[in-house]
């Protein structure tokens, strides 16, 4: 569950495609290439989910947490500060050609600095503002990646298989299921934390029973609007 594959080692050219929600907070999947290029019977490039499980909030503070994830995934703080930097330093060389080459070339540097340190730091205050409680909560998130060297017997892995099964109904789960759901989720990655085999088939059994009975729960009739 926490291992790690050669296979998908990230090189400077992958990004993160998207955030999605989750039962447990949210999920992230990122595009990974093989650092050694292409192996014989692997693909070139793998899609690579890491689950993030935040603790602790109600519904409404982590649906704010998912589109505070949302906006630092799709903001590239360094690249827009590159390119503010590279562009202030070209207005500064264009407008203060007639100073001394010497002091045009500190001052469009100083100046390119200055924005591209500056653009992050801005960025970061122009997006969704947290409350204290929403980042301890963030600090306190627990990352999985869900990565394929996990022994299928593995502790970890019926975890893995437990969170799944709950994810594939999570849109019948009411608030209340949803919470018991994220508190049997955090025991089972206790009792993986103290290895204690017992308490994880405890936990996930519990889970998978709670899939058992939202699956059974009949959805909420759709009206047919054509029908009247």
């Amino acid at each position: 569950m926490y291992g790690h594959d050669r296979s998908t080692d990230r090189t400077h050219e992958d990004h993160r495609d998207e955030i999605r929600p989750t039962v447990w907070g949210y999920s992230t999947w990122t595009t990974a290439r093989c650092l050694q290029g292409a192996v014989a019977g692997a693909p070139d490039r793998i899609v690579q989910r890491t689950d993030v499980l935040v603790p602790g909030l109600t519904p409404r503070e982590l649906d704010r947490v998912r589109r505070h994830a949302e906006w630092h995934a799709s903001v590239d703080g360094v690249r827009l500060g590159l390119v503010a930097g590279a562009a202030t330093a070209i207005a500064a060389v264009l407008v203060g050609h007639d100073l001394a080459p010497v002091a045009l070339v500190l001052v469009a540097a100083l100046l390119g600095v200055t924005a591209a340190l500056l653009t992050p730091v801005l960025l970061r205050v122009a997006g969704p503002r947290l409350s204290r409680v929403e980042r301890r909560a963030l600090r306190d998130a627990v990352e999985i990646r869900r990565v394929r060297v996990a022994p299928p017997t593995s502790a970890g892995m019926r975890v893995l298989v437990a969170m799944s099964a709950v994810e594939s109904i999570s849109n019948r789960l009411d608030e209340r299921e949803a919470a018991i759901a994220r508190e049997l989720l955090w025991a089972a990655l206790d009792a993986v934390r103290r290895d204690d085999v017992a308490d994880v088939d405890q936990a996930t059994a519990a889970m998978l029973r709670l899939t058992v009975r939202a699956a059974r729960t009949p959805l909420p009739p759709v009206r047919d609007e054509h029908r009247g």
